[in-house]
């Protein structure tokens, strides 16, 4: 018997990714669909009222709308993975002068679609485990809370789940230190033993699925440009400066343990699959902001894994 998944990563906030992610199942004829983190957005967009229009500012460009231009505009914005907020001009200039009133903003948005989203699933999914998702470096805390409530979505973070035939999954979502310094990191000297642990309940590793959001280090999943101490890119004569970002602790656990399968994320540019012996490793890559959903579709016979391709929706 063969197991059918999809693997997705990486949508950061995007509606129509995660509706996407919702009909995989259908379209892909497949028996479960897993998705990493990162799950939610990183900005809030305030969109201000003058008078019957209303502006915003989003990477350079101002733009101006009218009232029944409103509603279209929000969508396109949550569908880029951020977080629209209409709002009048004082409460703009309140958020402006507090950076506590930011991030309780951001924290409520960001939480009010992380359970709308949930809220969707469960229109389709009640009841069934098929849909496995998990958080990453840069979700909040309360993201596992609302996964942790609902009835249709495996919660996966920190856990051995069962799959279909006799598989099982690890999920860590924590990641090696990034420039940002975001929720879930933890340097490689002290990731290693979270992922030691997950190992240990997992016991056996024929059937085992890794879903560890960091790539393993300088496995050709995780190149991604240096940055300089301004977050710019580094650039030399010859371009871009690219360097491996991934995580020795991934990589150790990978090599001892030889797991059948490695899913991960995180490096958005780094998409593709590297093979560590008999472990199939694969990250998607991620194209959120233009609306696409990258995965990977992975079938799974006994203790091999059959076959493997990237996708797009």
């Amino acid at each position: 018997m063969t197991l059918k998944l999809f693997f997705s990563s990486d949508v950061h906030g995007s509606d129509i990714c995660w509706k996407k992610f919702l009909r995989v199942i259908d379209y892909h004829k497949v028996d479960i669909a897993i998705l990493g983190g990162d799950l939610t957005g990183k900005m809030v967009i305030p969109i201000v009222r003058d008078g019957d229009n209303y502006s915003y500012h989003l990477f350079g460009r101002d733009a101006k709308l009218t009232k029944t231009e409103l509603d279209e505009e929000c969508v396109k914005i949550a569908n880029s993975g951020y977080y629209p907020y209409p709002c009048e001009k004082e409460e703009y200039e309140r958020l402006g002068g507090s950076e506590e009133a930011q991030k309780e903003k951001f924290n409520e948005l960001m939480a009010e679609r992380m359970q709308r989203w949930v809220d969707l699933a469960s229109e389709r999914f009640k009841g069934k485990s098929q849909l496995y998702v998990s958080p990453g470096n840069d979700d909040r805390l309360v993201v596992d809370e609302i996964l942790e409530k609902s009835d249709s979505v495996v919660a996966c973070e920190k856990k051995l789940v069962d799959l279909p035939d006799g598989y099982d999954m690890v999920t860590c979502g924590w990641v090696n230190p990034t420039p940002w310094k975001t929720t879930r990191e933890a340097p490689d000297e002290k990731l290693e033993p979270m992922l030691e642990e997950l190992m240990a309940m997992a016991g056996s590793y024929g059937k085992l699925i890794c879903n560890f959001h960091a790539p393993p280090y300088n496995s050709g999943l995780d190149i991604a440009p240096k940055l300089k101490e301004d977050f710019s890119v580094r650039v030399s004569v010859g371009g871009v400066e690219l360097a491996p970002m991934g995580s020795t602790a991934v990589r150790h656990i990978i090599e001892k343990y030889k797991p059948l399968l490695g899913l991960h994320g995180h490096i958005h540019e780094s998409a593709g699959f590297r093979r560590f012996g008999r472990t199939l490793c694969v990250n998607p890559g991620s194209e959120y902001a233009e609306g696409v959903l990258r995965g990977y579709l992975v079938f799974l016979s006994g203790e091999k894994v059959q076959g493997h391709w990237r996708v797009a929706s």
